[in-house]
């Protein structure tokens, strides 16, 4: 029985970090000599692995399905996408909802905050029970469970109960933990940041996504007014409930969690003391409590967990008002909306939702984008590179973000939105391009610091808003806190590789970690003993 204990190392990926939150026990036998080779046991994957990273994989191969890898990355970004489909799907019906329901502007904000409020509380929660029960079990029970309150919210009849089922909602939210999570077990660190950028940003176009397809479905329940619109804006929040299910249910039964299987059959073969291979998890001396308060000692930490309250939090509050504001705040000049408000508005609320959709969309690519671009600067200028376009990106959003709130055409304001949505998705993508550097040790417990800013920063601006009450001016004043966020780039210290002033030397360029690691040679890393169950092929 050989027992492993990871030591802190720079060139692990974010997940591997987590992973040191444990040890890892693993009992394998000696690799018998048929004259095939040593590498003749190992089983074999349809995509190029690491067995020095537990088999994870080198290389991502988007038309590829196959298990494990692929199956559980595309399970992953599908999942997280049906997951803020359901999140998001109300806000585009918020006209006909606050119509139904006699909601004010404030009832309306409240529960908007309550729809992430959820969500902060949950994100600390998910992160331990993926470690227990695998990203897959916990992925499949979120969008389950979490369809549950998506159906009900059909039921609400007044504030109070509206703005409980948002709240329960928002947990579906937690999904992106998962998501993050299973990636990071199935991808190397060679590849790990273009997949979690490509999940997650596929996966945020759930929101964007269901500001296209729910207003349609509305107008399709209720078309030729067979159904009212109180009963049809209740029928058509079942349609992602219903999808949220049935993705969960496909996952769970037709992915894994990890490369060499799922979390529960290796804990079986590890108590059944299997002779072919074992593997245990325990808490190791390194415990939750000790590597957050190591965290957060360090300014940079809560830099970026502010940053990503700018950028994503941004992200979710938009979400959260686009659609009214496009429906509410252009109307036609001269006309009076307190005397005939449906008059005097120039949009309807699928055409609003349609353009509101536009913002969400960006995630496509943009996300993936501040990734590469983080990566593109490091190989050059090392950290200085990732920080120059973490500040020149926020610098972007906060510039484009000002400018769509003085805007007061809808022609003028379209263009305007898609700038803003590229900028602040791809501010997503520096921040966390830049986390897994801050603590080496304590990755893990520095993303969920910084994740949690994200939403403790969609809480925060979803009160400024209710408290400002113009959205315009709202948006003017949230301008304001992302410049702020693009001026800490200036004194961001990430701690062992420098600084914005810092020099580059030679040795930095053209790594992510500089030369010396880069050229580390395969053979003198510890090789991971073989650890897979076997499956049948679905």
């Amino acid at each position: 029985m050989t027992q492993a204990t990871p030591e802190p190392d720079p060139t692990r990926s974010p997940s591997a970090e987590q992973a040191t939150l444990y040890q890892v026990v693993v009992q394998t036998p000696e690799p018998i000599n048929n004259g095939e080779g040593r590498d003749s046991q190992r089983p074999r994957y349809p995509i190029r692995v690491d067995p020095l990273q537990e088999d994870r994989a080198v290389e991502i191969k988007l038309l590829n399905c196959a298990r494990p890898h692929m199956r559980a990355f595309h399970f992953a970004w599908v999942s997280f996408f049906i997951a803020f489909f359901g999140w998001f799907s109300i806000p585009p019906l918020m006209p006909t909802i606050k119509k139904q329901l006699k909601l004010n502007a404030d009832q309306v904000a409240n529960a908007n905050i309550a729809s992430v409020a959820s969500t902060i509380a949950g994100r600390i929660i998910i992160g331990p029970l993926c470690d227990q029960y695998g990203p897959r079990v916990i992925q499949a029970v979120l969008l389950i469970v979490g369809a549950v309150p998506v159906a009900c919210a059909g039921l609400a009849s007044n504030y109070t109960g509206f703005v409980v089922v948002r709240f329960f909602i928002g947990l579906v939210g937690c999904s992106f933990v998962a998501t993050s999570y299973w990636t990071s077990i199935i991808f190397s660190k060679e590849v790990v940041g273009s997949a979690n950028a490509l999940a997650a940003g596929w996966g945020n176009l759930g929101a964007g996504v269901t500001y296209l397809v729910t207003p349609f479905l509305f107008d399709l329940v209720t078309w030729d007014n067979h159904v009212s619109d109180d009963l049809g804006w209740r029928l058509t929040l079942l349609f992602p409930a219903v999808f949220m299910v049935i993705i969960g249910a496909c996952l769970y039964k037709f992915s894994d969690d990890s490369p060499r299987g799922n979390f529960s059959d290796l804990r079986k073969m590890a108590k059944r003391g299997s002779t072919e291979s074992e593997l245990t998890l325990k808490p190791s001396s390194v415990n939750l409590r000790v590597a957050l308060l190591q965290v957060s000692r360090l300014p940079v930490t809560w830099i970026l967990a502010f940053q990503y309250a700018c950028s994503f939090g941004v992200e979710l509050q938009v979400h959260n008002v686009l659609s009214l504001f496009y429906y509410e705040d252009f109307t036609r000049s001269g006309c009076d909306a307190n005397a005939d408000a449906m008059k005097c508005r120039i949009l309807t609320q699928t055409t609003a939702g349609l353009i509101s959709s536009l913002f969400g969309l960006m995630c496509l690519f943009a996300r993936a984008l501040g990734g590469y671009l983080s990566d593109v600067a490091s190989r050059w200028y090392g950290m200085k590179g990732r920080i120059v376009v973490q500040s020149v990106a926020f610098a972007g959003q906060a510039v484009t973000l000002y400018v769509y709130s003085q805007v007061r055409s809808i022609s003028g304001s379209i263009p305007c939105l898609i700038l803003f949505g590229v900028f602040v998705q791809a501010c997503t993508g520096t921040t966390f391009a830049i986390v897994p550097y801050v603590s080496t040790r304590y990755t893990g417990a520095t993303s969920g610091i910084v994740g949690a800013g994200g939403n403790v920063g969609a809480l925060c601006w979803g009160f400024l808003f209710k408290g400002v009450g113009s959205r315009s001016k709202s948006f003017e004043y949230l301008s304001a806190f992302v410049g702020a966020s693009a001026l800490m780039c200036f004194c961001t210290t990430v701690n062992g590789e420098g600084s914005m002033w810092a020099r580059v030397s030679r040795a930095q360029r053209n790594s992510d970690y500089g030369a010396t690691r880069r050229l580390m040679r395969p053979e003198t890393q510890p090789r991971t003993p073989d650890v897979r169950v076997q499956r049948e092929s679905l």
